[in-house]
């Protein structure tokens, strides 16, 4: 198994949490294979407990999902890029459910501004990149695409802060 796993917290009103639930999302955050008896022992209350409440966090959606975060150097994808896409009135959310299909894409977000939607892409080479830029404006809706290319990325994280104590 990967030694990074990452636990994804929905956007579920976190003032609705107590301490306990936000300090066992912030273990879970660090370290998604943390063991529920790591997590009662750090917290120094009964396995069973955290346990209850593991299940209860999942069930509610504050978790969605574990997952391994890859090295995408190590795998070669580390060409990053942003494309602002420019809409026919009106048709940003069809295209943007559309994108969604694509596995490719690693984001999409509906904007304010000039663009509709923001995209967010890793290939291997810009010839992929030259590739995913035709196939994105040949989707019907689109009109026009801009592209930011990163030059070195400083920063990618998935962690939502629970607590002040982050």
């Amino acid at each position: 198994m990967p030694a990074n796993r990452c636990v994804f917290v929905t956007s579920a009103n976190v003032d609705d949490l107590d301490e306990i639930d936000r300090k066992i999302l912030t273990i879970l955050q660090a370290d998604g294979r943390a063991a529920l008896s790591e997590i009662a022992r750090r917290l120094d209350m009964g396995t069973a407990t955290i346990h209850e409440r593991v299940d209860s966090l999942e069930e509610d959606g504050y978790i969605r999902e574990y997952r391994a975060i890859l090295d995408p150097e190590l795998l070669g994808v580390n060409e990053v890029a942003f494309i602002a896409v420019h809409t026919e009135p009106g048709r940003f959310s069809a295209v943007a459910e559309r994108m969604a299909e694509d596995p490719a894409l690693q984001e999409i977000h509906e904007v304010t501004g000039e663009a509709d939607l923001l995209v967010k892409i890793r290939v291997r080479n810009r010839s992929e990149l030259t590739d995913a830029l035709a196939d994105l404006g040949a989707y019907e809706g689109v009109e026009a695409t801009e592209t930011k290319v990163a030059l070195r990325s400083v920063k990618e994280e998935q962690k939502i802060q629970v607590s002040d104590d982050e």
